[in-house]
């Protein structure tokens, strides 16, 4: 791999059957490897759209943006929005809901459309 031109590896680390777990590995094996797989380049940004495209609108071409750190936000909002989730019917299967039943959501340290396109995810899995 490291013998490879830069534009057909980062072809390679762009396709869609590898998953951010293996564009991790793959960054840990090598320099040549990590600098293919920097947090600001195309790799991280194309796992990005590949997860989640309906967040795309929501960032600049021109930023700096770390597209790993995005990636990571947005994972780790997901997990924490479908703990939330889990969490509803134990709290609100009596008719009255407690004014402060919300207040883990509002104390979420991720943008609101992260929170709100994992929940549009979790409306539209099959068999809910």
């Amino acid at each position: 791999l490291t013998d490879l031109p830069s534009e057909l590896l980062e072809l390679i680390l762009c396709c869609g059957v590898l998953g951010a777990a293996d564009i991790g590995r793959v960054s840990c094996t090598c320099r040549r490897l990590r600098e293919a797989c920097q947090p600001r380049g195309k790799v991280w940004r194309e796992r990005f759209r590949l997860r989640w495209p309906s967040l795309l609108k929501y960032y600049s071409h021109t930023d700096g943006i770390s597209w790993l750190e995005e990636y990571k936000a947005r994972h780790n909002a997901g997990l924490e929005a479908q703990r939330i989730v889990a969490s509803f019917s134990k709290r609100f299967f009596s008719e009255h809901v407690p004014c402060d039943g919300f207040s883990d959501i509002e104390t979420l340290g991720c943008p609101s459309h992260f929170f709100e396109d994992e929940l549009m995810c979790i409306l539209n899995m099959e068999g809910r």
